[in-house]
């Protein structure tokens, strides 16, 4: 294929057939062919080999566009990302890998760097600041928030009088998510007669197997032990569309969580008209607008913006345990404080409501995400790999950085 295309050309564009991340950051409708390909899941034989794949050989793709693993041997790509990339979790700076990873996304072979959030990119570049590659990874990085779909026209709650509010965490990492905080908010519901309920919807993975999780069982058994609280209701998994049911019959989602680099669940729920209770860390930021669409709990922030505590390195001490358990009581508390207002004020729930599904259409919405990609992938594509890629922040519609634009100069909602 020609370095240089004409026109608007039907494209071609591989992205990996992943279970999850390739939908939030390219195309769910696209004027073009997207095909999701075979990929090598090298972290399968290793967890730390997750930063890198091959693809199926001679697809003919026009270009690759690819989430997190960067596709060796690929003639023209866009490498999406959430956090880190190279992504070298486990892998010294020095290494072969490492060292091939960082060649392919320095190369002229790869056109952008695609962050989900500022967090994301803010993130990628401290990793790279003070090296050779710093110049030439910033010159090609930009950012584009993960779309979904919305969910049905019309709030299932439109005539709820909010007498009681029922509040859904979703998160297969029960911990690191929040979901320690979303049951001690039930269970201090219960002990302050507020009529709250609390679905949560999880898989239960946590402790050991949980990178930033203390380790101590008796930490994790204090609360998973009010999973029987009878305002508790525990599904163990749900397929995506019942999860999305559940979250639009709610009043809140919750995602207090302590490190989650974007947290799709939240967006998923705007788009189902819900607001969100999440904390102050990482992108929620950059998602929720305190008062408007949801709530932002407090965490000490870095400059980064993740939660300022000791390395995961100790989380088996009892110091790093009692600080979750004391974070959490925090977090759980604060909630509580944002709800108590809202019990039987349909009113102030509704104008949310409209809130959090205006966010979602505005920023989120995959029909406005779709057009984008492509746009992006036909500038791409008659780019000439024979010259180092530049971002125009102009022309690849980087996202912005805060949904306060949203409130400038125009209504929000229904308010």
């Amino acid at each position: 294929m020609a370095d240089a295309l004409t026109g608007n050309k039907l494209l071609r564009v591989s992205v990996l057939r992943d279970r999850y991340p390739t939908a939030f950051s390219s195309p769910r409708h696209s004027r073009h062919d997207v095909r999701r390909r075979l990929f090598v899941p090298f972290n399968k034989i290793r967890a730390k080999l997750d930063g890198f794949t091959l693809m199926q050989p001679f697809d003919g793709a026009d270009l690759v566009h690819v989430v997190n693993r960067i596709p060796f041997g690929a003639r023209r790509m866009i490498c999406s990302f959430e956090s880190h990339i190279p992504r070298q979790f486990g892998l010294p700076g020095d290494a072969i890998l490492t060292k091939m990873m960082l060649r392919e996304i320095t190369s002229n072979r790869c056109r952008r760097l695609v962050g989900m959030s500022h967090f994301a990119k803010r993130t990628a570049l401290a990793m790279h600041e003070g090296t050779p590659a710093y110049d030439v990874i910033k010159a090609k990085m930009m950012v584009q928030h993960p779309n979904v779909e919305l969910g049905q026209e019309g709030d299932r709650l439109k005539d709820d009088d909010g007498k009681t509010l029922i509040l859904t965490f979703v998160g297969g990492h029960f911990v690191r998510k929040g979901g320690c905080v979303a049951v001690r908010i039930a269970e201090k519901a219960l002990e302050q007669g507020l009529p709250i309920h609390v679905n949560i919807i999880s898989s239960m993975q946590a402790g050991e197997s949980v990178w930033s999780d203390p380790t101590d069982p008796a930490f994790l058994k204090k609360y998973t032990d009010l999973l029987s609280l009878p305002n508790v209701t525990h599904f163990e998994g749900l397929p995506n569309a019942d999860a999305r049911e559940v979250m639009g019959k709610s009043h809140f989602t919750l995602l207090p969580t302590f490190e989650d680099t974007f947290g799709f669940s939240a967006i998923e729920s705007m788009a189902e008209y819900t607001p969100v209770i999440g904390t102050s860390v990482c992108a929620l930021p950059e998602v929720i607008y305190p008062g408007r669409n949801g709530f932002l709990l407090h965490l000490e922030r870095d400059e980064l913006g993740e939660w300022v505590r000791p390395d995961k390195s100790e989380r088996h001490t009892e110091a790093y345990t009692r600080l979750y358990d004391d974070t959490i009581e925090t977090l759980a508390d604060e909630a509580l404080d944002h709800l108590r207002p809202l019990i039987g004020k349909p009113e102030l729930l509704a104008g949310m409501r409209a809130d959090a599904r205006y966010t979602a259409e505005e920023m989120f919405s995959a029909d406005v995400a779709g057009p984008r990609w492509d746009d992006l992938y036909e500038r791409v594509s008659r780019e000439s790999t024979g010259t180092p890629a530049v971002c125009d922040p102009v022309l690849d519609q980087s996202s912005p950085e805060s949904p306060a634009f949203l409130f400038e100069g125009k209504p929000f909602g229904m308010r």
